[in-house]
């Protein structure tokens, strides 16, 4: 295989109908505080009209934007087919040492990601994914249960339904217990981060291609957690309170002012913090860029 390009990091962000807005204030921020030697791949399922990709790619020649692949609708196993198209057409051509996955409504509000990252990865070889695992921005543990059951379901009786979704989900549930997979077990998916040897190995073994999860009720975090264990890697914390990443599903985990007083780096979701919205948020965020 050729050698890709070299790039220090790499982000990956899809983009639905609702997110033009906000995903280019989430590219505004990459721009601002990664480092420069970046690639930037957006997969694009915002529509015809809505003129992302032209706005998205005047900000910068380091953004790609992508079409999203037909026939991968929503979110789940629908979103797995679209970041995985974006990872197979970057690593078909890129050698990024890290790729850093990004929902439209995560947000990076510090530099320095790149360096604590690869300090993690270096801790361990088998270290393959960082984000929000096993325990939450309060120290609480986060619950993989639902996921677990879902894993269950579609493997078992009534996955039949579904026969190659099935057939290739247990394969991978065989694969990533032999590596002491926990069923369900997954880094939230607001935002992760793979190195490079962990994302080029599922990619080399043609698991970027599978398609058969765009029916799949599992969330694309999911699917990732266990094609990464599977590949025989590890997931490991970098969402707790000492760490960069401060994430939650459907809310920021603190006041903007106090993530960006406590040094994090990485933030999910800035939809809403108890009184404030998302464009408030947002503002709070961008002036600190200024």
């Amino acid at each position: 295989m050729a050698m890709g390009e070299h790039k220090r990091i790499a982000v990956i962000l899809p983009v639905g109908p609702k997110d033009v807005e906000a995903a280019l204030d989430t590219l505004d921020s990459a721009l601002f505080y990664l480092d420069k030697s970046l690639i930037v791949v957006a997969v694009d399922n915002t529509g015809p009209r809505t003129g992302f990709a032209k706005h998205a790619e005047k900000l910068s020649p380091d953004i790609v934007v992508l079409p999203a692949p037909p026939r991968a609708p929503g979110a789940d196993g629908g979103l797995w087919v679209k970041l995985a198209s974006g990872y197979r057409w970057l690593l078909a051509r890129y050698e990024p040492e890290m790729i850093l996955r990004l929902d439209a409504d995560a947000l990076i509000i510090g530099a320095g990601i790149e360096e604590l990252a690869a300090q993690e990865f270096a801790k361990n070889h088998k270290t393959g994914l960082l984000g929000s695992y096993r325990v939450c921005p309060d120290g609480t543990l986060r619950d993989w249960s639902w996921a677990a059951r879902q894993i269950r379901t579609e493997a078992g009786v009534r996955g039949l339904r579904y026969p190659a979704r099935r057939a290739r989900l247990r394969e991978f549930v065989a694969l990533a217990r032999q590596n002491a997979y926990t069923d369900g077990e997954h880094a939230l998916g607001g935002s992760y981060i793979h190195s490079f040897r962990a994302a080029n190995t599922i990619y080399a073994k043609g698991w970027f291609r599978e398609t058969s999860f765009a029916t799949s009720k599992l969330g694309e975090d999911h699917i990732m957690g266990l094609v990464t264990v599977a590949a025989g890697y590890r997931i490991a914390d970098f969402g707790g309170p000492e760490n960069p990443m401060a994430l939650e599903w459907k809310h920021l985990p603190d006041h903007p002012d106090k993530l960006l007083a406590n040094g994090k780096l990485i933030t999910h979701s800035v939809r809403t913090w108890e009184y404030l919205r998302e464009p408030e948020i947002r503002g709070i965020f961008r002036a600190a860029r200024t």
